[in-house]
C-alpha cells in the first residue's frame, strides 16, 4: 500500500497569510490562536469581490485567426450563459455569434471571478461583457483606420471585416496578424455599450440562438465534460467512503483486488483510503471486491432528523434565534389560518457525476479539469491543501452536466488531486452515483409554522411564519468543527432566502433556526427559496379559501403597489389559462402561486392536476415570467422548463430517506424524481421588458410546487401541508 501526505511538514513552510490563518481559529470573543494540533484549520474562503471594467476589458479580444475571443468568468451548466454572452459581444461588435469563440473559466486566464450561482451571470457579467467588447470595438476600428488610411469615426465592422468610408475593406485578421488585439479598460472604459442604451437596436440580443456547442454535445467530436478528458499515461483512482452519514472508514483490505488485471493498488492519504487502475472497468471491478471496515451512528434516520428542526417543538422554547422581520404578533390572537408544513431532504440528481482529471506538472504545478460552479475556490482550495502557492494550481473549467448548487464547493478535485501525488501520474476521478447520495450535500428538511389573520376587509392583519432548517450557506460540508461552532451564533441567510412574503400585512414576523445536521446539507437550486415560497403560498391559498375569496382576486388584493410586476404575472398568467372560465372536469383541479426571486425576478405558475390517476398527475403547467431583459428566449425557457419540472419533483416525487444511518438512495433508478412520462404540457409566457436583465435560472421553483399542491387543495379542501403529496 502506498502512503502519502496530502501536505507537506508546516514547520517546512513559510508563513503564508494564508498558513497564519490556518493557525487561527474563533471563539465567542473573536479570532483567537488554537494551541491544539487537532483543530480544525481556517478554510479557504470564496472570491466574493465583483469583478471591474478594467478586469472584463481583458475578457474579450480579437484573435489571429479572424475571430473573436471570448474569456468567460461564468461556468457554463446548461443555464446557457455562453450563448447569451456571445450574443452581446456580437452585437457590440456588429458581428455573428458564429465569430465569437467562448472559452470557459480558466483560472490561468481571468482574474478571480465569482462562483456562478443565484441567477446573477446575465445581471452582473452582461453589462460588463458589454462594455468589454464595446471597448474592443473601438480599438478594432482604430487599427483599421491606420490600414484603411480613414479616420475611426468613419469605420463600421461587418462580420469578418472592417469597412472604410468607400467600402473599401480589410480582414479583421489582417488587423490581428500581429498578435491579438486586446484593450486598456483604464483608458477605454467611457465608451457606452449598446447593452445599456433602451433604445438600441439589438441584432442578436433577444433572438433564439442554438447552445453553446451544441454540435459537440450531440456528436461528442471535442472534449467538452471532464469525463471527455484523456492524458498519456493517465490511470483511474476512487475514494473509498463511509456507507454512514457521519461514518469512519476504520480499516481497508484489498488483497481480493489484487488479482483483478489492471488493479494498480490502495493508496493512503493523511488517513482516508483510495484504490487506482489502469482502466475504468478494473477501477470498478476493484471498488466491488475491496472489503472496508467502518463505524457510523446506526441511530440516524430521516425520522430523527425531522425531530432535530420541528418548528413546534423550536417554538416551545421561545422565540427562534433569526428575526429577518420583527413585526409583534400577540401570540394570543385567534387565526384564522394555522398550518404546520413539513419539506424532507432531497438530492441535487445532477444528470453528470462529479468528475476531475489531475496532472502534476514538471515545474511542481497541478493542472485540473473539472466542472464546478467557483473554479477559483477549487484552486485555492487544492492550493491550500496540498501545499502549493496558489498560481501553482491551474483549474479548467469544463462544462457541467448539472449543477443547482450541487458543485459549489470542492470534492472529487481534491480527490484527484491528493491520488495523482500519490500515483505519480495523471490520476482520473469520477464518483459514482452512489458518492453523489451519500458523501454529496442536500437540500436541507425544513420545518415551518405559518399563522395569520384577516381583518374585516378580508385583507391580511397578521403573518407570522417561523421555521426551522438545517444549513444551507455554512454548511457542514465546508466548515470543520470550529466554524461550526463559530457560525451557530450567526443567521444562514440562504435557511431564510424567499421568507420574505411579497404581500401587504399590517403585521408581519419572519423567524427561524439554523440546525446543524448529521447530514450534510447546503445550496440547492434557489436555495431555500423553493421550500419558503411554497409554505407562503400554501398559506396564502387557505387565507383566500378561509375569505371566500378567489385566490387569483386574494393575491391582487393582498399585493402593494411596489410589487406591480407580481401582479402582472398573475393576470398573464391567470389569462393564459383561463382562469376565469375554468371549469374541472372529473378528477381535474386547478392551482395557482406566485413569487419573487432575490426581490428581482417575478413567476406566476397556474398548474391543471388529475388525481383520479395513480399517481396524481400534472396534466398542464402555465408560466408567466419576468426576469428583466431576454437575452435569449429559447434559453431563458428551458430554465423555466427545467423549474417547473422540478417543481413537480418537489410536489410529487422527491425525498431523501435515511435509515439506519445510511442514506437509502445508491442510484437514480431508486431515487424518485420526475421522468419524462411525468412532465405535462408547458406553456411560457415571457414578458417583453426593457428592464435590465436578473435572473431565470432559479426563479420559476418559487411558484411551481404551491401551484400544483394548491391545485391538489382545491379539490380535496385540504391543504398540502408535508412534501412529496403522497394522497
Amino acid at each position: 500500500m502506498m502512503t502519502v501526505s496530502s501536505k507537506p511538514d508546516p514547520a517546512r513552510r513559510p508563513l503564508s497569510r494564508r498558513r497564519m490563518l490556518a493557525l487561527l481559529g474563533w471563539t465567542a470573543a473573536g479570532i483567537t490562536a488554537i494551541a491544539s494540533t487537532g483543530a480544525s484549520a481556517f478554510p479557504v474562503l470564496p472570491y466574493r469581490k465583483p469583478s471591474t471594467t478594467v478586469e472584463a476589458a481583458g475578457w474579450v479580444s480579437l484573435r489571429p485567426d479572424g475571430m473573436y475571443e471570448l474569456w468567460s468568468p461564468r461556468a457554463e451548466m446548461g443555464q446557457g450563459i455562453a450563448i447569451g454572452l456571445r450574443q452581446i459581444v456580437a452585437d457590440e461588435l456588429e458581428t455573428d455569434p458564429a465569430r465569437v469563440r467562448c472559452l470557459s473559466p480558466d483560472t490561468a486566464l481571468i482574474a478571480p471571478a465569482r462562483a456562478t450561482v443565484g441567477s446573477d451571470s446575465l445581471k452582473d457579467y452582461g453589462p460588463l461583457v458589454a462594455q468589454a467588447a464595446a471597448t474592443l470595438a473601438v480599438a478594432v476600428r482604430r487599427i483599421a483606420a491606420r490600414h484603411l488610411g480613414s479616420t475611426p469615426d468613419a469605420v463600421s465592422l461587418s462580420g469578418d471585416r472592417a469597412v472604410g468610408p468607400n467600402g473599401t475593406a480589410v480582414a479583421l485578421a489582417a488587423l490581428a496578424a500581429d498578435g491579438p488585439v486586446l484593450v486598456d479598460g483604464e483608458t477605454e472604459a467611457a465608451v457606452a455599450p449598446r447593452f445599456a442604451r433602451a433604445d438600441a437596436a439589438a441584432r442578436h440580443v433577444g433572438r433564439p440562438v442554438p447552445t453553446d456547442r451544441i454540435d459537440t454535445i450531440v456528436t461528442a467530436d471535442a472534449p467538452l465534460y471532464a469525463d471527455d478528458i484523456r492524458l498519456p499515461g493517465m490511470v483511474y483512482g476512487a475514494m473509498i467512503r463511509p456507507d454512514g452519514v457521519d461514518g469512519v472508514v476504520e480499516a481497508v483490505d484489498d488483497s481480493a483486488c489484487r488479482a483483478i488485471p489492471g488493479y494498480i493498488g490502495l493508496i493512503e492519504v493523511d488517513g482516508t483510503y483510495g484504490l487506482l487502475a489502469e482502466r475504468r472497468w478494473a477501477l470498478a471491478r476493484a471498488m466491488a471486491a475491496v472489503s472496508v471496515k467502518e463505524t457510523h451512528d446506526e441511530t440516524v434516520s430521516t425520522r430523527s432528523v425531522m425531530a432535530a428542526i420541528d418548528i413546534d417543538a423550536g417554538l416551545d422554547g421561545g422565540r427562534l434565534e433569526h428575526v429577518p422581520h420583527g413585526g409583534a404578533v400577540d401570540e394570543d390572537t385567534a387565526f384564522d389560518v394555522d398550518l404546520r408544513l413539513d419539506v424532507p431532504l432531497a438530492a441535487h440528481a445532477a444528470m453528470e457525476p462529479r468528475t476531475a482529471v489531475a496532472r502534476f506538472t514538471g515545474d511542481g504545478g497541478l493542472e485540473l479539469w473539472t466542472g464546478t460552479q467557483d473554479a477559483f475556490f477549487v484552486r485555492n482550495t487544492v492550493a491550500d491543501d496540498l501545499g502549493l502557492d496558489d498560481e501553482k494550481v491551474i483549474v479548467h473549467n469544463m462544462r457541467i452536466g448539472g449543477a443547482f448548487g450541487g458543485r459549489t464547493l470542492c470534492f472529487q478535485e481534491l480527490d484527484a488531486a491528493r491520488l495523482a501525488r500519490a500515483a505519480g501520474r495523471p490520476v482520473h476521478v469520477q464518483w459514482s452515483r452512489r458518492d453523489e447520495f451519500r458523501a454529496a450535500f442536500h437540500r436541507p428538511p425544513s420545518s415551518h409554522r405559518i399563522r395569520a389573520s384577516l381583518d374585516e376587509n378580508g385583507r391580511i392583519a397578521t403573518w407570522w411564519h417561523a421555521f426551522r432548517s438545517g444549513h444551507v450557506i455554512f454548511t457542514s460540508a465546508a466548515l470543520g468543527p470550529v466554524l461550526r461552532f463559530a457560525t451557530s451564533f450567526v443567521a444562514d441567510m440562504g435557511v431564510a432566502r424567499g421568507s420574505t412574503p411579497p404581500y401587504a400585512a399590517g403585521t408581519t414576523r419572519v423567524e427561524f433556526e439554523d440546525v446543524r445536521l448529521p447530514v450534510m446539507t447546503g445550496p440547492w437550486r434557489g436555495l431555500n427559496a423553493g421550500p419558503n415560497c411554497w409554505a407562503i403560498e400554501t398559506a396564502i391559498d387557505q387565507l383566500a379559501r378561509h375569505a371566500g375569496q378567489d385566490p387569483l382576486d386574494f393575491r391582487l388584493a393582498n399585493l402593494p403597489p411596489e410589487k406591480a410586476r407580481l401582479a402582472d404575472v398573475l393576470q398573464r398568467v391567470a389569462a393564459m389559462a383561463g382562469w376565469r372560465s375554468r371549469a374541472a372536469s372529473p378528477g381535474r383541479s386547478f392551482g395557482l402561486a406566485c413569487g419573487v426571486y432575490k426581490e428581482m425576478s417575478y413567476a406566476a405558475v397556474v398548474a391543471e392536476v388529475d388525481l383520479s390517476a395513480t399517481p396524481v398527475k400534472v396534466v398542464r403547467l402555465w408560466c408567466a415570467h419576468d426576469c428583466g431583459l431576454v437575452v435569449n428566449p429559447d434559453q431563458v425557457r428551458a430554465q423555466i422548463e427545467g423549474n417547473l419540472v422540478w417543481g413537480i419533483g418537489m410536489a410529487l416525487k422527491e425525498e431523501l430517506v435515511i435509515e439506519d444511518g445510511r442514506i437509502v438512495a445508491e442510484s437514480h433508478a431508486d431515487y424518485e424524481m420526475v421522468r419524462y412520462s411525468d412532465v405535462p404540457a408547458l406553456e411560457i409566457d415571457l414578458i417583453d421588458s426593457t428592464a435590465a436583465p436578473t435572473g431565470a435560472g432559479e426563479t420559476a421553483i418559487v411558484a411551481a410546487t404551491a401551484a400544483v399542491t394548491n391545485a391538489i387543495a382545491a379539490a380535496t379542501g385540504r391543504p398540502v401541508t408535508r412534501l412529496p403529496y403522497r394522497g
